[in-house]
C-alpha cells in the first residue's frame, strides 16, 4: 500500500467531501421541494369539513324551507276546509233556525185560530143571553157621539132587546150573523160585532207573533 504525502491526502479528502456535498445538496433541495409540493393534511381536512358543512347547511336550509312550505300549505288547506265546513254549518244552522221559526210561527197561528174559534163559540153562546147582549149594546152606545143613532142586529136578537132600547131605531136583519152589533150615526159607524172584534184580535195576535 502506497502512503501518500499529507498534502495529497488532504487534497484528495477535500475533493471527496466536496463531491459528497454536491451530491447531497440536490437531494436536500429536491426533498424540500417535494415537502413544499405536498399539501398540509390539516388544511385538507379543514377544507373538506368546511365544504361539507356548507353543503350540509345549504341542503338543510333548503330541506327546512321545503318542509315549512309544505306545512304552511297543509295548514292553509286545513284552514280553508275548516272555514268551508264552518260556513256550511252556519248555513245549516240558519236554515234549521228559520225552519223552526217558521214552524213555531205556524203553530202559533194555528193556536191563535183555534183560540179564536173557541172564543167565538163561547161568545156566541153567551150572547144568546139577553142580559149579556144588552150589556154589549150599552157599552157600544157609550161610544156614540149622538143620541140619534141606528142599531143593527140579527133579527132574532133584535126581538130580545127592543123593549130595552125604545128611544133608538132598531133594525133587525135576518141576514146578519148572531152577535152582530152595528151602531150608525150621521158621520160615524161603530162595529162592535163579535166576529169583527175577534178578527181584530186575531190580526193583532198574528202580527205580534
Amino acid at each position: 500500500m502506497k502512503n501518500l504525502p499529507i498534502e495529497e491526502f488532504l487534497l484528495e479528502e477535500f475533493s471527496v467531501n466536496e463531491q459528497a456535498t454536491q451530491q447531497t445538496l440536490p437531494e436536500k433541495e429536491q426533498t424540500k421541494e417535494t415537502e413544499e409540493a405536498l399539501p398540509n393534511i390539516d388544511e385538507i381536512y379543514q377544507k373538506a369539513f368546511n365544504e361539507g358543512y356548507e353543503k350540509a347547511k345549504n341542503e338543510s336550509e333548503l330541506d327546512c324551507e321545503q318542509k315549512l312550505s309544505n306545512l304552511k300549505n297543509q295548514y292553509d288547506t286545513k284552514l280553508l276546509n275548516l272555514n268551508n265546513e264552518l260556513k256550511q254549518s252556519l248555513q245549516l244552522i240558519d236554515a234549521r233556525f228559520n225552519e223552526t221559526k217558521e214552524t213555531i210561527k205556524n203553530l202559533e197561528n194555528d193556536i191563535i185560530n183555534i183560540a179564536i174559534e173557541i172564543s167565538q163559540k163561547i161568545i156566541e153562546k153567551e150572547i144568546q143571553n139577553p142580559e149579556t147582549l144588552k150589556n154589549l149594546i150599552r157599552k157600544t152606545l157609550s161610544f156614540a157621539k149622538s143620541d140619534k143613532v141606528k142599531l143593527k142586529l140579527n133579527a132574532q136578537q133584535a126581538k130580545l132587546i127592543e123593549s130595552e132600547f125604545k128611544n133608538i131605531e132598531i133594525i133587525g136583519d135576518p141576514d146578519l150573523e148572531i152577535g152582530t152589533i152595528i151602531v150608525e150615526e150621521d158621520s160615524n159607524i161603530i162595529d162592535a160585532s163579535i166576529n169583527t172584534k175577534l178578527e181584530e184580535l186575531k190580526r193583532s195576535l198574528i202580527n205580534e207573533s
